[in-house]
């Protein structure tokens, strides 16, 4: 049942997004209601011109079979499957009885042609009922039609149940015809702040966009329990949205938070005029690193929030016998941080080993890690008195003090310049000015990963800026690869 409708969704995806032309949101947010958790959507007009269609069909390589060509060249031709080309892809995650509901909504503009294609594609009859207007693959009821709009749904159960005690669904996912009634006539969200943030965050230019509910989704795996916490009143309505784009040689994504009125007075009081401080890495070799990051985070504004969760009690309570408070630590930083991961040492690899019964041994170079945090000299004693006499990192770390920073690192040679206030070199450091926040990784760990499979691209970086605007925090992550001639998504397929 899972696989069918999961099929016929990701056939439908890639179909559609051979052509079409974007459109507004307005046919969304009819069916869009107070229990909707998340929406993404899809441009369809955007992706048909990045999808490495003519490589795909024309694909020699024995990447896809006779008959998985004949599939794919059914559903990279959108006008033979009846499927409307002129509308956008949406996905919607609603909270439905002890789980979600996972619908997918497209628009037909031939009921006959879309039944007998992807029948082909699926492998399944796939019928609809006439009377009932209910979409069935063989006899199992996986949608529905109105009008000229599709949903394919099916039911997941909550993976936080079990932690209350209950069950985490039934394994078919089936939804029954009645709830296909309901969702036709759904009351739509009538508040204004989510429809705005819906309106915002379905961006009609990126390739793919989505709203998240953030209270919904913090509310739902509670189980409601955040509703007796004093921080609720600040995370009503709160929203987040995500965009993506495929580019000639780069990925982007950008990302922001949608917080109401009481949160975003808050977030501008905390960080406002607050930025990096790249003078926390003046002493430490980011030339040597394989990623780093640097940025402003408020103590303030976490205080704030662990008092109003009522939390502070239960930390206080914690940190009693280490004989410091929250507000004793908050009050010793600054705010500044900067965590780096150090390239491994040529030296690292060890020569290939083997136990007593001749078994390779696999090892592997520890990681080298630094965490800088900037502290307020005259405050932070106790802090650094307990970060000291933590056995832990007495076991597998090093840590080094002054005035200004607090240093908590694997390997005690990289804190070398730190101890002797010798400026490094930092010729690779990127100093993004008026930013909240800004990482850099050379990626080596995906490149390891990209291996595994026929992708012929490497990626050269990843780099991240976050901000505070108007009391929300917005996030710009952008991945370069080696290869610019055509758009990434060629590469990523394996595709010259």
């Amino acid at each position: 049942m899972k696989k069918i409708i999961y099929g016929l969704a990701v056939c439908l995806a890639i179909l559609m997004a051979s052509c079409g032309k974007d459109s507004d949101n307005e046919e969304i947010l009819k069916y869009t209601t107070e229990k909707t958790l998340a929406i993404v959507k899809i441009n369809l007009q955007q992706l048909d011109k990045k999808l490495p269609k003519d490589e795909m069909l024309n694909d020699k390589t024995g990447n896809f079979s006779d008959k998985d060509r004949e599939k794919m060249e059914l559903f990279l031709n959108a006008d033979k499957n009846g499927v409307d080309i002129e509308r956008p892809l949406y996905l919607m995650t609603d909270q439905d009885r002890d789980g979600f509901a996972f619908s997918f909504f497209g628009w037909l503009a031939d009921q006959s042609k879309f039944t007998a294609n992807f029948s082909k594609i699926t492998g399944s009859k796939i019928r609809i009922d006439a009377t009932t207007q209910l979409i069935y693959a063989n006899d199992q009821l996986i949608g529905s039609i109105q009008d000229d709009m599709i949903v394919l749904s099916r039911h997941v159960g909550n993976p936080m149940a079990m932690v209350y005690g209950g069950s985490t669904g039934s394994p078919d996912n089936t939804l029954t015809a009645g709830f296909y009634t309901a969702l036709w006539k759904r009351k739509p969200v009538d508040n204004k702040n989510a429809i705005d943030q819906i309106e915002k965050s379905l961006d009609s230019g990126s390739d793919v966009s989505s709203w998240i509910n953030l209270y919904g989704m913090i509310n739902t795996f509670s189980k409601g329990y955040i509703e007796t916490l004093a921080v609720n009143k600040l995370l009503i309505g709160a929203g987040f949205g995500v965009s993506l784009n495929f580019g000639e040689g780069k990925i982007a994504f950008k990302g922001s938070t949608f917080f109401n009125d009481d949160l975003k007075k808050l977030v501008q009081k905390f960080y406002n005029g607050k930025t990096v401080d790249y003078n926390i890495v003046k002493n430490i070799e980011i030339d040597r690193t394989k990623n780093y990051s640097l940025g402003y985070m408020s103590p303030e504004f976490i205080r704030y929030f662990v008092k109003e969760a009522g939390f502070e009690s239960m930390a206080n309570n914690f940190l009693e016998s280490r004989g410091i408070t929250l507000e004793e630590i908050t009050n010793a930083l600054t705010g500044q941080y900067a965590f780096t991961q150090f390239r491994e040492d040529d030296t690292a690899q060890a020569a290939p080993q083997v136990d007593e019964y001749g078994f390779p041994v696999v090892s592997y170079a520890q990681p080298k890690f630094l965490l800088a945090l900037g502290i307020h000299a005259d405050k932070a004693q106790k802090l650094i008195g307990l970060v000291t006499a933590e056995p832990m990192l007495e076991q597998n770390a090093k840590v080094y003090h002054d005035k200004e920073l607090l240093v908590v690192a694997t390997n005690e040679n990289d804190m070398a310049l730190l101890k002797t206030n010798k400026p490094a070199v930092n010729s690779s450091l990127k100093k993004q000015s008026g930013v909240t926040g800004y990482s850099w990784s050379d990626a080596s760990d995906a490149n390891n990963m990209l291996q595994t499979g026929n992708r012929k691209l490497k990626v050269v970086s990843m780099e991240s800026i976050s901000n505070v605007r108007d009391g929300n925090f917005t996030s710009e992550v952008t991945i370069t690869v080696d290869k610019s001639k055509k758009n990434v998504l060629h590469y990523l397929m394996g595709y010259e």
